[in-house]
């Protein structure tokens, strides 16, 4: 009896124990999975606000490059001096919007945005060498919060920086005045025509040129052939071409394309453009733009109508 008693008690502390053993590694089970569970989700979770972000940034850079139309212009100036005797090709230019540009009423890259390029060519006048060149290509805008915008720009124009040309116009003005007194009142009559040409030169210095006075090329301080001016803000109006304040530079548009950027020329030993030099930026066609283009155009009711009136 007694051994029996005792099996009986070995018997039931066993079957607790079991009972016991089985219900805690239920629970560490289901502890584990539940835990699992929660940061498989916290995971998919984390995901998917990492991808709607990065989605949200890209449609954002998207809406902003796509908003800005072929042709459009805005004003814009280097940040730092850019001389092609001391610059090689890859060199960063970097330059900043003075102005808001818009599309459609809304502002796409706000005044003040970084501008962010690059040299293409950079060249000093050699023996039995016309001119020194300078290329620039101008990336992308990178706005207030760090969002990047592809750009594909032309230079169309550059204009000295205010504080070198305000200083010309002022030098100009004075030798002005000074030849007017020398020359005397009994020819007040006979200089008017000299005199609207030195004024109209000062203010072509100083910032102020106008369309009739710069389109003829022979104003002081415009390149030969340049068009429009500066407004009375000081910044190149949209329809300028050329250089204006900057003696011996010229625009080569026949150098200049989607490689090398917006190419200058100098007739001196190199080409040399201060800190504040004004631009004016034009977009242009991004080269996959271009070529989808062009099918549409050839498509067009030219060849179909050309086709069956032959036979």
């Amino acid at each position: 009896m007694y051994r029996a008693g005792v099996s009986i008690v070995a018997g039931a502390l066993f079957a607790v124990s079991a009972a016991a053993q089985s219900e805690t590694s239920a629970q560490a089970g289901a502890q584990a999975g539940g835990q699992a569970s929660v940061q498989a989700g916290k995971t998919q979770a984390q995901a998917g606000v990492s991808s709607s972000t990065s989605a949200g940034a890209a449609a954002q850079n998207g809406q902003a490059s796509a908003a800005l139309a072929n042709g459009t212009a805005f004003n814009a100036e280097l940040s730092s001096p850019v001389d092609s005797k001391k610059c090689k090709p890859g060199d960063a230019v970097n330059a900043r919007t003075t102005e808001a540009v818009k599309a459609e009423g809304k502002t796409v890259i706000p005044k003040g945005s970084k501008l962010v390029g690059h040299v293409t060519r950079a060249s000093t006048r050699a023996k039995g060498e016309a001119e020194s060149s300078l290329g620039i290509v101008f990336d992308k805008a990178v706005l207030k919060h760090g969002e990047e915008v592809p750009l594909s720009v032309a230079i169309q124009a550059v204009a000295s920086a205010q504080s070198s040309a305000s200083a010309a116009g002022s030098e100009m003005d004075t030798m002005g005045g000074l030849s007017g007194s020398a020359a005397g009142p009994g020819m007040a009559g006979g200089r008017g025509a000299l005199g609207g040409v030195t004024s109209a030169a000062g203010g072509a210095a100083g910032g102020t040129l106008n369309s009739a006075a710069s389109a003829g090329g022979n104003v002081a301080g415009a390149s030969r052939g340049a068009i429009g001016g500066l407004n009375a803000a000081g910044q190149l109006t949209s329809n300028s071409q050329g250089v204006f304040g900057l003696n011996g530079l010229n625009l080569n548009a026949a150098a200049s394309n989607a490689t090398e950027g917006s190419v200058i020329t100098s007739a001196g030993k190199s080409v040399h453009l201060d800190g504040g030099t004004r631009m004016l930026l034009v977009t242009q066609a991004q080269a996959g733009s271009a070529g989808e283009s062009k099918p549409n155009s050839k498509s067009g009711q030219k060849p179909e109508t050309s086709k069956p009136e032959k036979p």
